[in-house]
């Protein structure tokens, strides 16, 4: 018997079966970090479980059987991933900036270089140490939570379908990026840009499961995937710069200590760190700049007057997805 679209399927069924879809997608990535040479599988990894905790959160009213311990779990696994994955993205930046290091200032680019290295090399051992145990357990937990409703062709009393409550949370999470858009008012609204970029991602994932029912579903999906890395580049320079500030504050730390950065193989103390804080000045400079390159992307096509030509399609698409239910 051919399984119903997931637009008319009841919502709690259509919500765990995407989440289920989700999840194999974490437990295939899972497998693959096992691995240890694949780079993409944590990136991978970290998008399957961002999905997965979308769809309970977006769903939680119909998906009361979930566990709020397990749902902690889930939070706090994403969690664990963070500095692995902020301090790649870091690396790539510098590797994309190598070549235009001047000489004067190659010292303090290879410090850090040296650097993040250690510090990736330290977060990815704890992933694979812990992450991938903790995540076994909690996903054998969740697909016994998730399973039987998903496996099921009647819910336990009437309930709305998917489209009808899909309609309506896009609108909400349509509300919300209206009102973290127009806080946004400067570049130093850093807090205001991140949560922007989050509640835009949410609504991606509310979308991205219906464009294979919905034509129209996979454009608006393609504008909020380019919405979501043009803020996305934003708030990774907001991320490098910490990360670059905080270089400062180590390196300014040995150098006033005296001690030696045995992997460039100075004999002289203190020598290292001093020499690499004129780089490390002069990448945060030119960080600064890339910055203010990235916000002015991000006004010309979302702040403003601009922002509710982009929100508009969504909501027309909103409408349209309650018209086919009506």
């Amino acid at each position: 018997m051919a399984r119903r679209s997931l637009l008319r399927q009841p919502v709690e069924q259509a919500a765990c079966r995407v989440a289920l879809t989700h999840l194999d997608a974490a437990h295939a990535a899972h497998a693959r970090l096992k691995d240890g040479g694949d780079t993409e599988a944590l990136h991978d990894f970290r998008v399957a479980l961002r999905r997965t905790r979308s769809v309970l959160r977006a769903y939680r009213p119909w998906l009361g059987r979930i566990p709020r311990k397990l749902r902690r779990q889930l939070r706090v696994l994403a969690r664990a991933t963070n500095v692995a994955r902020d301090t790649e993205v870091m690396m790539d930046w510098l590797r994309a900036e190598r070549r235009k290091i001047r000489d004067k200032h190659r010292s303090g680019f290879v410090w850090l270089q040296v650097l993040l290295n250690e510090r990736y090399e330290a977060s990815y051992a704890e992933i694979t140490r812990e992450v991938l145990k903790e995540f076994a357990g909690m996903e054998a937990r969740l697909r016994a939570s998730l399973a039987p409703l998903a496996n099921t062709d009647r819910a336990a009393a009437p309930s709305p379908s998917c489209a009808v409550v899909t309609a309506d949370l896009i609108r909400q999470h349509l509300a919300e990026l209206a009102e973290h858009l127009a806080d946004i008012r400067s570049v130093e609204d850093t807090e205001a840009i991140h949560a922007t970029r989050i509640r835009g991602k949410r609504l991606r994932y509310l979308i991205e499961p219906l464009a294979n029912e919905i034509p129209a579903a996979e454009t608006i999906v393609g504008r909020m995937k380019q919405f979501q890395d043009r803020l996305g580049v934003l708030c990774d320079a907001f991320v490098q710069a910490r990360k670059i500030a905080s270089a400062v504050e180590t390196a300014g730390a040995e150098a006033a200590r005296g001690k030696l950065d045995r992997t460039l193989g100075s004999k002289r103390s203190g020598e290292v760190a001093q020499h690499a804080l004129p780089g490390l000045i002069a990448l945060a400079l030119r960080l600064q700049v890339e910055t203010r390159r990235r916000y002015t992307v991000v006004e010309r096509h979302y702040l403003g007057d601009r922002a509710s030509r982009f929100l508009n399609s969504v909501e027309l698409f909103a409408d349209a997805l309650n018209r086919r239910e009506a």
